[in-house]
């Protein structure tokens, strides 16, 4: 399957394809180039998450660590935490996803898996995403199971499943043999940090079309202007505003690529108090013009965006 863009629900949770209950796991073929902003923005989902990146090179960040990853890496993100990818300069970033709820290979509740394997992974809140690299042997053992997973996965042949299955719990115990030593000695730790952020970019989320105040950001998760400031800066690595204004980018971006809407009144509903200051943001965000990536995504899809 291929995604070429995000859905977030009004938690910054995203809303993956449905997969069936009684097999939860998604395989996906990404081109980062097609999202809109060419990066897959900051959110989370309750499933866990390997990545093997097929092309390109990719920055990984999470609430307090950044992982490069070039091409013939992966990563594992952990269950609900925060996380953003931005590609680095080069040739366009492919990556092989699966995303999985953790029952896949825990079984039933209560299960020596679970309680012994896989909940000191993901209540260690020191473990928000892991770097798998070829040059060590037990991470390319690692690698090299994602790889047959999703390669099962994709075929979908006769008994696909129990591969899948099988070759993760493989990677899965690779993996908590690498961290073993920092889920046993760490104590997991509430992350006030993310918290926080999650209830700003959610206000963020829900005002971004209105006039939005630093005051206001900050009042979502009941702290201070300055304490709001240091906090996307230690967090994300950004600001408030910067962050408000690609998010408004991705969301024009998004209504330009779906409907027929007039550049003008997108740009006014996304936020942007002119169509002038809009289009030039526009462009320096997503190196077009706003009917520029009309017109190139219209060609993509062979026809009009949306209704006019």
């Amino acid at each position: 399957m291929m995604i070429t863009s995000l859905m977030l629900n009004e938690d910054l949770e995203e809303r993956l394809p449905k997969t069936a209950d009684a097999f939860p796991h998604l395989a996906c073929y990404v081109e980062m180039d097609r999202y809109p902003g060419r990066c897959v923005p900051w959110h989370w989902h309750p499933d866990v998450e390997f990545l093997w990146v097929l092309q390109g090179s990719l920055r990984l960040s999470t609430n307090n660590k950044c992982h490069l990853l070039a091409a013939g890496e992966g990563a594992f993100i952990n269950s609900n935490r925060l996380h953003y990818q931005e590609p680095l300069p080069g040739l366009p970033v492919i990556t092989l996803n699966q995303i999985l709820d953790i029952r896949l290979l825990s079984g039933f509740h209560k299960s020596i898996y679970e309680q012994k394997y896989i909940d000191p992974v993901l209540e260690c809140q020191e473990v928000e995403a892991v770097r798998l690299c070829p040059a060590s042997p037990d991470q390319r053992a690692i690698l090299e199971h994602v790889r047959r997973s999703y390669d099962a996965a994709d075929r979908e042949a006769l008994g696909y499943e129990f591969t899948v299955r099988n070759e993760l719990s493989s990677a899965w115990f690779l993996l908590y043999q690498e961290i073993k030593d920092m889920v046993e000695t760490r104590r997991a730790v509430w992350n006030h940090g993310e918290e926080r952020i999650k209830k700003m970019l959610l206000y963020i989320q829900k005002h971004y079309g209105e006039r939005v105040l630093l005051k206001e950001i900050a009042d979502a998760a009941s702290i201070s202007e300055r304490e709001c400031l240091r906090c996307f800066s230690q967090n994300l690595g950004t600001t408030p505003f910067t962050y408000l204004t690609e998010y408004r980018i991705r969301k024009a971006a998004g209504e330009l690529q779906r409907t027929g809407r007039p550049v003008t009144e997108i740009a006014y509903a996304c936020g942007f108090s002119g169509s002038s200051y809009f289009s030039k943001t526009f462009k320096k965000v997503m190196g077009c013009t706003p009917s520029e990536y009309r017109a190139m995504k219209r060609e993509e899809t062979g026809g009009p965006c949306g209704n006019v």
